[in-house]
C-alpha cells in the first residue's frame, strides 16, 4: 500500500507539471515572453503620449531615421502644437501637408548628438535639416537657441504661401522647453510647446531679438522708392531666392545711427535718414541671387552686394566694407541662404 500511495502521487505530481507546462498555448509550447520595451526617441514619446509627433514623423518617413542608433536630441512638440502647426498649412492632418515639407520641418527640431540642457547656450545649433542642394551642399539650417527662455525659437514670424500666390508673414509664438533631459536609447528628448517652423532669412531675422533694429530698418526701407523687392523681410524668406545677408546687430546700428543719441535706434533716427537712405544701408549689407559661406571668401575678394557697390573682403582683419564680421557668427544657414553677423555697420 505504501507502494501504491507513493506511485499515485508521483504520476499525480507529474501530470500537474505537464499540465502547467502547457499552460494557455494551444499549440502546446511554451507562452513568448512579451517583446522588449521599446526606449528608442520614438518609442519613449508614444509611451508618454506625444502621439502627433510621432504620427507626423511616421507620415513623412522618418520613422527609420529617428530609429536608427543616433545619437539625436530631438525637441519634441507637445500634440498641441503639431495641430496648431498642421493647422499652418491649411491642413487637419499630417499626411496633408506634404511629405517634403513636412520633413523639412521635422527635421528643424532634430539635432546630432547628445545635448543636454545643461549643454544648451544662447545662439545657434545646427539641425538635421539641410539647406537647398540648388543654393549649397552640405549645410543644414540654423535654430537659434535662447537659453533665458528657455526656447529653441523667439516669438517671431512664419512666412509661407498665401492664397493670391505670394508669401504672408504669420505671427508666432516662442517654441519654450518645458520639460528637458529625458534619456532613451539613441539620444534625449526635450518637450517643447510649440513647432519651429524652418524659414528662409527674413524668418530667422525676425526670432533673433539681437536682429531687432535690422528688423525695424528693413521693414522701414520696404516703403522706399527705390526698393524693388517690396516688403524686404518676406522678400528675404522667398525659398525660390539665395541670399547672403552681412547682419548688422542692434550694438552695431546703435553706433551708427543713433542721431539723437538718446541710446536707442528707433523711429526717430530712421524718419531722420529716410526711407531711401535706409534702403540704401541695406542694400550694401545683402547679396541678392547667391548663397555666399564663409569658406567661399577670399582675401581681398570685392562682394558685389544688391546696391551694385562692391564691398572688400578682408581676410585678415576679418572685415566687410570695414565692418567687423563676428568670428562667431559665420554661416548662420536659413533655408534660403546665409547670414554673416556684422559687428559694424557697412557705410
Amino acid at each position: 500500500m505504501k507502494y501504491l500511495s507513493t506511485l499515485f502521487f508521483g504520476s499525480f505530481a507529474i501530470m500537474a507539471i505537464s499540465l502547467t507546462s502547457c499552460g494557455e498555448d494551444d499549440g502546446g509550447g511554451t507562452t513568448p515572453p512579451p517583446p522588449p520595451a521599446d526606449n528608442s526617441i520614438l518609442g519613449v514619446a508614444a509611451d508618454q503620449g506625444y502621439t502627433d509627433f510621432v504620427a507626423a514623423i511616421d507620415a513623412c518617413g522618418l520613422t527609420p531615421t529617428l530609429s536608427g542608433d543616433g545619437p539625436f536630441t530631438v525637441f519634441v512638440p507637445a500634440n498641441a502644437a503639431v495641430s496648431a502647426a498642421i493647422g499652418l498649412f491649411g491642413a487637419t492632418d499630417p499626411t496633408e501637408v506634404g511629405a517634403d515639407t513636412l520633413s523639412s520641418v521635422l527635421l528643424t527640431h532634430v539635432v546630432g548628438g547628445e545635448v543636454y540642457a545643461g549643454d544648451l547656450a544662447t545662439g545657434y545649433v545646427k539641425s538635421s535639416r539641410p539647406v537647398s542642394t540648388d543654393f549649397t551642399s552640405n549645410s543644414f539650417v540654423d535654430i537659434f537657441v535662447n537659453t533665458a527662455g528657455p526656447s529653441v525659437a523667439q516669438a517671431g514670424e512664419v512666412i509661407l504661401p498665401d492664397a493670391s500666390g505670394g508669401f504672408s508673414r504669420i505671427p508666432f509664438a516662442a517654441a519654450n522647453i518645458v520639460v528637458t533631459d529625458i534619456q532613451c536609447d539613441n539620444g534625449v528628448i526635450h518637450i517643447v510647446d510649440n513647432v519651429v517652423v524652418p524659414g528662409g532669412i527674413g524668418q530667422m531675422l525676425t526670432a533673433n531679438p539681437e536682429f531687432a533694429t535690422l528688423v525695424a530698418a528693413l521693414e522701414f526701407g520696404s516703403t522706399s522708392s527705390l526698393n524693388p523687392y517690396g516688403d524686404l523681410v518676406v522678400a528675404l524668406s522667398d525659398p525660390n531666392t539665395p541670399f547672403t545677408l552681412f547682419a548688422p546687430t542692434n550694438a552695431a546700428f546703435l553706433a551708427a545711427v543713433d542721431l539723437d543719441q538718446d541710446g536707442d535706434v528707433d523711429g526717430d533716427d530712421l524718419n531722420a535718414l529716410g526711407p531711401d537712405a535706409v534702403f540704401g544701408v541695406l542694400a550694401n549689407h545683402f547679396v541678392a541671387g547667391s548663397m555666399v559661406l564663409s569658406s567661399e571668401l577670399t582675401d581681398g575678394q570685392t562682394i558685389t552686394m544688391a546696391s551694385g557697390t562692391g564691398q572688400a573682403f578682408d581676410a585678415t582683419a576679418l572685415t566687410v566694407g570695414g565692418a567687423g564680421l563676428n568670428a562667431g557668427g559665420l554661416d548662420v544657414c536659413a533655408g534660403n541662404g546665409a547670414i554673416h553677423i556684422l559687428d559694424g555697420v557697412i557705410g
